[in-house]
């Protein structure tokens, strides 16, 4: 059984997390497969958006530490930064990326959901970062992407007391962009990623240029104005402009 199942609808990839014997466990063998992933989506143009969801209703319950501490043996400083890597590369997609939540989302999980662009939640997810418990520091870059999307404090509290905290938190501290029934969930899920890539070709890759360029701490506004003449010059850019203009005169 593979640990990552893809699927393709029109413009959407959803990778889905299979491993749901231990409820979406992420291991070694699991990230470098995810890292081989984003690699041979990153020049697929038919790809608008990536979905990050686990099986059987769980996202993920974060890393497989049996599984780790096998593999550390082996390679410690390789795998060590495995999560660091598989979680960069997801950033770094040029498609815009959602992390479908439902259920159990912890640690390493966590981290992941990070990564991308947009977080969704089903009404019956938890949370928790439990890794000062594990006796280990939260890694992977996680504390990073956890400090630009929730703050110093509230991130500060989440990691240091390794408390769970549930759906409506998550939405209210930014972490999330919104809260799903989970009868709603897949219907509002498929509706989000449809919505985003029938969204202008050369517009919404841009889009996701200047949104990396933010989380690097490499955006500069000066150069808006050539992106935004880049997007008209284009033939999708210049049709949908048009029409829009149109529809409102």
């Amino acid at each position: 059984m593979p640990e990552l199942n893809i699927t393709q609808e029109d413009g959407v990839l959803y990778i889905e997390i299979n491993r749901p014997q231990v409820l979406n466990a992420i291991s070694p063998d699991l990230l470098d497969g995810l890292i081989d992933l984003c690699n041979s989506i990153k020049m697929n143009d038919n790809i608008r958006v990536v979905v990050l969801r686990g099986a059987k209703d769980n996202f993920s319950s974060g890393a497989d530490l049996p599984s780790f501490q096998k593999k550390l043996k082996e390679d410690p400083q390789r795998v060590a930064d495995l999560g660091r890597v598989a979680a960069e590369e997801l950033s770094l997609l040029p498609q815009i990326t959602i992390a479908a939540i439902q259920g159990h989302c912890i640690g390493g999980a966590v981290v992941l959901a990070s990564a991308c662009d947009i977080r969704i939640a089903s009404e019956n997810s938890r949370f928790v970062i439990p890794e000062l418990d594990a006796g280990i520091p939260l890694t992977w870059g996680g504390l990073d992407h956890l400090v630009s999307l929730v703050g110093f404090s509230v991130a500060t509290d989440l990691v240091t007391t390794c408390r769970e905290f549930d759906a409506r938190e998550a939405y209210e501290t930014g972490f999330t962009s919104r809260i799903i029934t989970a009868e709603n969930f897949m219907k509002e899920l498929i509706s989000l990623a449809n919505t985003i890539a029938t969204k202008p070709k050369t517009a919404l890759r841009i889009t996701k240029q200047q949104l990396i360029a933010i989380r690097t701490g490499a955006y500069n506004s000066k150069k808006d104005a050539a992106l935004m003449l880049e997007s008209l010059a284009s033939p999708d850019g210049k049709e949908t402009h048009n029409k829009y203009v149109r529809k409102l005169s």
